[in-house]
């Protein structure tokens, strides 16, 4: 009877085993997978941080021309002969300006409808 005792607390202890290898084999793929979403999580907020600071370099460099371009007028005005010359530096100024803010704003669309690239095969 102690022998039937033994060989069934060795096929427990077998049982056992083998349930605590799969428990770990399950672990290990868990963390595997888990790592792998974490990567590709990263991956996505790395991309999406380079287009906001894209967009922000290009709004930043977009107002610094529009700055400029507000002195330069200033500078032409100063120099316009008559009411009639300050006239017309102010519209080709205004003119000039519409169009530099409009193809501004088409980039900016453009590359806001555009999404972050992001390799979720990484």
């Amino acid at each position: 009877m102690s022998e039937q005792i033994n060989e069934q607390a060795e096929k427990m202890r077998e049982m056992a085993q083998t349930t605590l290898d799969k428990a770990k084999e399950a672990v290990s793929n868990y963390m595997t997978e888990s790592q792998k979403l974490r990567e590709k999580a990263d991956s996505g907020v790395r991309a999406t941080y380079s287009s906001a600071k894209e967009m922000n370099e290009k709004a930043v460099a977009f107002a610094e021309a529009n700055v400029a371009a507000g002195f330069e007028l200033a500078q032409k005005l100063l120099h316009a002969k008559d009411p009639q010359e300050m006239g017309a530096v102010y519209q080709s100024h205004l003119k000039e300006q519409m169009e530099k803010m409009n193809a501004q704003f088409r980039e900016l669309g453009s590359a806001m409808s555009q999404p972050a690239a992001v390799d979720l095969n990484k």
